[in-house]
């Protein structure tokens, strides 16, 4: 009969079923804190070692934002409890520590400010386990709910540190801002069934990954055994910078809604430098191996033998090699805090994702900046062979007008007095050699199309990032075009908010030698496209992407076009030929292979902007950068220009009476305070700049008519 055992502390086991008891607390919390607004509570109970709160969170499938409710200690009939929109639990380890076993809480509420809740946990072998419980109707002040975590981990891999959250209807990322947003949470109690399986005997195994040159490469790394648990990884495994917590191991989030392409239902991971030791309990396991979209994917099976070293080299073989070809990826949106020290692990996991480009950005708001940089322009660089980092901003970065992205930048520029001005912005930035945009089109989140519809026409916007979290919006970048106005799609994984790092990335055509300089030239000049896997090829009359042709009216052009998909992760679909953001041309994928290649013959009057882009068969897609031709005027869609023009006008019309709401800024904890008097007294001036761009459209309508 096999002996069940607590892994962590054999002297809890004498505890048997514990139970945590409510033990009042002082009333107070501690100061709001990094990124995550992250706060420790003052509230105590056996077996939780730490109560945090957060302002924006997100543990095991929660996202969570503190829009109201901020955490404070209640009386409720003369007991303290915690009231809030967010809670995460740190259960403590002398109790609980890397079991697999089920688990009773029992969670006393103040019903009449109670309505349910999120639970999510930590979960051997599923990544995400948020689940909405909603109490029942009563009319009595105390309600209890107890849940049953099956296979509860409790190994810390939480936010933080934590273990499980509970979080308010309507607190999460898409809840209701308007809403209460508030749990009173006046007892906690949890019972273990002390299940967890003893390790008996225990191997070492010892892994090298090589790639295509047979040399010791970078990648991720999935282990599992046969019940779908992940071994804790080793010491060996490389350090990660998520948020303030450096960790081991982090997981492949959901993106809207679609589960990411991984080959196993454990999406917990690790990464490694080419080589990994680790000692593991004796059994079978699942290994997965992955270096980015142009590797194939390797999964073996691996036995671990009692008291003996098992060797596992694996080759890793290339499906793609877009470097020879003169091609190199980057990822515009990554936060990672960064000090010289962190320079090895941080680009060792952007090589395990095969990004040679990583743009590591220090966040700001208007009074804080987050995951802080120790060096901009070319001393902040750093470079692993074909792998460099490169420091950047996301800021100035509100819900009044859009988050901002400037890369390769030389020094940060804050002014404090003009923050909402990101016109200067972009101006300094572009002395410098830099290069802006706006983040999150992609998700039109944050007010995003007012801040396009003010510095757009002023010409101080180089980029929008098109596709991130799996997702592509080209509606707002199509009008812009549709215009006349050239803008570069970018896409960024905002690791580690959204994506894992390289889910979403540019291919830049840089030919040889490359060079991170080469790069942004390269960036500059659009030879570019975004994609979440499919690699494209884009030519018009022989001109690659980013290229500008004149021809006569009337004359025809000849597109060539390309798309590829790793078939490790998905079946490619379809390619299609937009021509001002129409399809004109496509493609299908009849034959189920991993090419489709597209050939068009095209007449252009006038003049216009052509692209292609690529699906996989659920989730991949990927899009390139226009090809411009004009044929006595601009590459303009006039048809367009009317409706766009008249609607962006409309746009800026809400800067005479836009308010900032805190309920739509992820940090309120830090801005909702003074960020309403920052607007007041810069209104006037981003009024100006908003009438200078009302001209531009202006203009347009008459040239076009309305």
């Amino acid at each position: 009969m096999d002996e069940r055992v607590n892994r962590s502390n054999m002297a809890a086991l004498k505890t048997g079923l514990a139970l945590a008891v409510f033990v009042p607390a002082a009333a107070h919390a501690h100061e709001f804190s990094g990124s995550h607004g992250t706060v420790t509570v003052d509230w105590e109970a056996d077996n939780i070692s730490r109560v945090i709160a957060s302002g924006y969170g997100d543990s095991f499938g929660t996202e969570a934002w503190a829009r109201k409710g901020l955490p404070e200690l209640v009386e409720v009939e003369g007991r303290q409890c915690v009231q809030g929109s967010y809670f995460l639990f740190d259960v403590d380890d002398s109790f609980a520590f890397d079991i697999d076993e089920a688990v009773r809480i029992t969670f006393e509420f103040d019903r009449t400010r109670s309505d349910g809740f999120f639970l999510s946990y930590d979960q051997n072998v599923s990544a995400e386990n948020l689940v909405e419980y909603v109490l029942p109707e009563s009319d009595e002040v105390w309600q209890s709910h107890t849940v049953l975590l099956e296979r509860a981990r409790f190994a810390n891999r939480g936010e933080s540190g934590t273990d499980f959250s509970l979080t308010a209807p309507d607190g999460t990322w898409f809840g209701d801002p308007e809403a209460a947003h508030k749990i009173v949470l006046c007892d906690i109690r949890i019972e273990r069934s002390n299940e967890t399986l003893a390790v008996n005997a225990e191997g070492h195994l010892k892994l090298a990954v090589n790639d295509e040159h047979a040399r010791a490469t970078p990648v991720r790394i999935g282990l599992y055994d046969q019940t779908g648990r992940m071994p804790l990884p080793s010491g060996a495994a490389v350090t990660i910078n998520n948020y303030e917590d450096r960790t081991k191991q982090i997981f492949l989030r959901n993106s809207h809604g679609m589960i990411p392409h991984w080959p196993h239902e454990n999406r917990w991971f690790f990464y490694i430098d080419g080589e990994y030791g680790t000692t593991l309990p004796a059994g079978d396991y699942v290994l997965v191996v992955s270096k980015g979209p142009e590797y194939h994917r390797v999964v073996r099976n691996v036995s671990v033998n009692a008291d003996r070293a098992t060797a596992v080299e694996i080759e890793l073989e290339r499906w793609m090699d877009m470097p020879e070809a003169g091609w190199y990826s980057g990822d515009d949106h990554v936060h990672m805090t960064r000090t010289p020290n962190d320079n090895a692990s941080i680009s060792n996991v952007m090589a395990a994702e095969d990004v040679h480009v990583t743009n590591v950005l220090q966040m700001g708001n208007p009074y804080d900046t987050h995951f802080n940089q120790y060096a901009f322009g070319k001393n902040g660089r750093y470079r692993a062979g074909n792998h460099a980092l490169v420091p950047g901003v996301e800021d100035p970065r509100t819900a009044v007008r859009g988050h901002t992205i400037s890369l390769n930048i030389r020094e940060v520029f804050r002014p404090a007095d003009r923050y909402l001005r990101y016109d200067e912005v972009f101006r300094e930035y572009r002395r410098q050699g830099g290069m802006s945009g706006f983040a999150h089109v992609a998700g039109r989140l944050f007010n995003v199309e007012r801040g396009l519809a003010i510095d757009v026409p002023l010409g101080v916007v180089d980029f929008v990032e098109i596709l991130q979290d799996g997702a592509i919006e080209t509606e707002l970048w199509y009008d812009f075009l549709n215009l006349g106005f050239k803008l570069i799609p970018m896409a960024g994984s905002d690791f580690p908010y959204l994506g894992a790092p390289g889910s979403d990335r540019n291919y830049v055509y840089v030919g040889e030698p490359f060079t991170v300089d080469a790069y942004y030239e390269a960036l500059r000049a659009q030879r570019t496209f975004v994609s979440s896997g499919p690699l494209l090829e884009f030519t018009v009359n022989g001109m690659p992407m980013g290229s500008d042709i004149t021809v006569s009216s009337g004359d025809t052009v000849n597109v060539s076009a390309s798309a590829s998909l790793n078939p490790d992760l998905e079946a490619l679909d379809r390619l299609e030929l937009v021509v001002h953001g129409e399809v004109v041309a496509s493609a299908d994928n009849v034959t189920a292979g991993n090419t489709i290649s597209l050939s068009h013959a095209l007449t252009i009057h006038g003049g216009a902007w052509l692209a292609v882009r690529a699906y996989g068969a659920e989730q991949t897609i990927a899009h390139s950068a226009p090809v411009y031709v004009t044929a006595g005027a601009g590459f303009e869609n006039p048809s367009a220009v009317p409706t766009v023009a008249q609607r962006l006008i409309n746009k800026l019309q809400e800067f005479e009476t836009a308010e900032a709401d805190e309920t739509q800024e992820l940090e309120a904890w830090s801005v909702a305070e003074n960020l309403g008097a920052m607007l007041t007294e810069q209104r006037v001036a981003i009024l100006e700049r908003a009438e200078s761009a009302r001209m531009v459209y202006a203009r347009m309508l008459d040239s076009y008519g309305n």
